[in-house]
């Protein structure tokens, strides 16, 4: 189990990395990812961990609705990632 579900949730309820210029303006934070990684960059980077994490024997996802979570959570981070991208306006045809 993650050290994230573990806890109280007190402490990584709270912005951890984020310095404080980032947190007054979060959009820098997606500028700034989506200038060091195209889309299509961490849409693979993000394809990899799934499939390690369900090809590998690993007894987080050794049960096939543990593996389907997992599989809804990544299309659901690409969701994210996506309006991130949008977000940033570093996307194709965006003013840089």
């Amino acid at each position: 189990m993650s050290k994230f579900n573990q806890s109280s949730g007190e402490l990584f309820d709270k912005i951890i990395y984020l310095e404080e210029e980032d947190q007054q303006e979060p959009l820098r934070v997606f500028r700034r990812f989506f200038i060091d990684y195209r889309l299509h960059e961490f849409r693979d980077i993000l394809w990899t961990m799934v499939e390690t994490c369900i090809t590998t024997d690993n007894a987080e996802f050794s049960e096939a609705g543990e593996r389907a979570d997992l599989l809804m959570r990544c299309r659901h981070f690409e969701e994210l990632l996506e309006a991130g991208w949008l977000l940033a306006e570093v996307g194709p045809g965006a003013e840089q």
